[in-house]
């Protein structure tokens, strides 16, 4: 069986899972990543292409992944996720009258939209109108097709494309992982986005991506503190690996915490829109996942700040066995960063 391949192309990276689908179970057999320049990925959106395609070669070239077909993921303000009731149909019925549906309910031009959608359900409007509710996701097709371009001029065949946002959810909370009675809040912190998703029992409720990442501290960091990139950069990865022991990175521990705590306030205004919504249980967990949610204070500030368990998401639970993936050390401290990646491969159908 040929093995899927998810490709991340994140704001610090550009970051690969190989995963082989078996009769004994999944197989991750290979991870990687090439680091990006600042600046090359922005918000989620590729700024510097050619910089990107010579990233993707290198990451094929380095870690000799064997199949140049890739599930694709993306996540930027140029993609809205929102919940929509409209006239019950069937869903073959709405997947070919989409763009009609939801013509003048988004604001793209559904022309200028590539369209998809999940049920969430059906309802019962008080004067017995039946509706179908749905999470639709609507991504501007520019923006698309400018990512699929990169992907091709690096001799890579896209497959399939997917909302960053699904495919964590994917690897870290599959059907199964909670009852119906109780939703999580996934939390992936990125380089500079965060995207929130709301789940119960691995079916997505509620998604919003955030600006705000590791770039946003770094950037606290310099202004804060007058420094330059590299020094910020060097205090921030001091911060992430115990106590500070200077002035300087005392001071640097202030500034990360100050700007975390903007992350806990978007979170807590997420948290209070879905508890206003009838059909999503109350939250009663947050899963952090991604590189920057290795900041030591975050956990602590989120259950502080929201008063909820906190959790760290490994995408490697997914897998019945590694092979050849990594030494388990070196998987261990890759899990942050490779939820996507391994999410993306996870939905390619075999």
């Amino acid at each position: 069986m040929t093995a899927a391949i998810g490709l991340d192309i994140g704001s610090s990276a550009v970051r690969a899972a190989q995963i082989r689908q078996g009769r004994r179970g999944s197989t991750l057999e290979r991870i990687g990543q090439v680091q990006l320049p600042a600046g090359a990925v922005r918000d989620g959106e590729i700024v510097h292409p050619d910089v990107v395609v010579a990233a993707l070669k290198q990451l094929w070239r380095t870690f000799k992944l064997q199949s140049r077909k890739v599930a694709v993921g993306m996540a930027n303000q140029q993609v809205i996720v929102r919940r929509l009731d409209l006239p019950y149909m069937s869903e073959a019925e709405l997947r070919g009258s989409l763009a009609l549906q939801v013509d003048g309910l988004i604001p793209i031009p559904v022309d200028n939209a590539v369209l998809d959608f999940c049920v969430l359900g059906e309802l019962t409007k008080p004067d017995g109108t039946r509706q179908i509710r749905i999470l639709l996701v609507a991504a501007q097709r520019s923006m698309v097709d400018e990512l699929l371009t990169v992907v091709q001029r690096a001799k890579l065949q896209p497959v399939s494309i997917d909302l960053d946002a699904f495919a964590a959810l994917r690897s870290l909370a599959p059907p199964g992982v909670l009852d119906d009675t109780t939703a999580e809040m996934l939390v992936d912190v990125g380089g500079t986005v965060t995207d929130l998703i709301v789940h119960r029992n691995g079916a997505p409720h509620f998604v919003r991506t955030v600006l705000f990442g590791g770039e946003s501290i770094t950037a606290g960091l310099m202004s804060e503190l007058d420094i330059d990139y590299d020094e910020a950069e060097r205090l921030k990865a001091r911060a992430m690996v115990g106590p500070a022991s200077t002035i300087d990175e005392r001071q640097a521990a202030e500034v990360v915490e100050a700007q975390s705590q903007r992350l806990v306030d978007e979170i807590r205004g997420s948290i209070d829109y879905c508890t206003a919504q009838r059909d999503i249980p109350p939250i009663e967990r947050i899963l952090l996942t991604g590189g920057s949610s290795r900041l030591p204070q975050l956990p602590e500030q989120l259950a502080e700040g929201l008063n909820l368990e906190i959790a760290t998401g490994s995408p490697l639970a997914a897998f019945d066995q590694t092979s050849a993936a990594a030494p388990d050390d070196e998987l261990a401290l890759a899990a942050p960063f490779m939820a996507v990646a391994v999410g993306l491969a996870l939905g390619v159908e075999s």
